[in-house]
Order: C-alpha cells, then sequence, then structure tokens
C-alpha cells in the first residue's frame, strides 16, 4: 500500500480534529448525555477510519470506504438540519458538513 495525499484525507483531519475537539471540550457529556457522547465518539472512530483508508490510494475509492462517507454525509446533514430547524447552527455544523462532503467527493477521484 502507498500512501497517498487526497482530497478525503485532507477531509477526514479536519473532520477528525472537529469532533475530537468537541469531545474535549465537553467531558461532563459523558456523565450527563451518554447518547450523544457515545454518538460523537463513533463519529471520531468513523473519522479516524476514513482518514486511514484515504491515506492508501488501494482503499480510497472502494465501496467501503464509499459507503463509510456516504454514512458520514448523512449523519452530518442530519446534525445540520437539526440545528438549523433550532436556530442553534454555529460554524462547526457547517464544517462537519463539507468536510464529509469532500470525503465523499474524494472517493471518486481516480
Amino acid at each position: 500500500m502507498t500512501p497517498d495525499l487526497s482530497p478525503s484525507l485532507a477531509a477526514a483531519a479536519v473532520g477528525t480534529a472537529d469532533t475530537a475537539a468537541f469531545l474535549i471540550a465537553r467531558p461532563r457529556l459523558f456523565r450527563e448525555r451518554p447518547g450523544r457522547a457515545a454518538g460523537s465518539a463513533a463519529a471520531l472512530l468513523a473519522w479516524v477510519t476514513v482518514g486511514t483508508r484515504a491515506a492508501f490510494a488501494e482503499s480510497r475509492g472502494d465501496a467501503w470506504t464509499r459507503g463509510l462517507c456516504a454514512a458520514l454525509l448523512a449523519s452530518n446533514v442530519a446534525v445540520l438540519a437539526v440545528h438549523l430547524r433550532h436556530g442553534i447552527a454555529g460554524p462547526r455544523v457547517y464544517v462537519g458538513t463539507v468536510a464529509a462532503a469532500v470525503a465523499l467527493a474524494g472517493t471518486f477521484r481516480p
């Protein structure tokens, strides 16, 4: 496997950093809202997995990676929609959605 820089890798780095920063800034979330914390931890694991797979050209465009990126995009769009509906959308929810879209688009790169 050959390491390769790609849009998916850059997007995964942004998504990983954003999700990790969210969890680190809210340690009480694990006690007070364990379901939300678990969802964010799962998203963090998904971002790390996308980054790992995107680092190698051989697995970047396979169905598994593409499916994971699509799931990340769907979940980020849902989070954005909820935040917009409640009038609390900040830059973070847009960054996550854009990063997920870039990650998915990067899986189609030759």
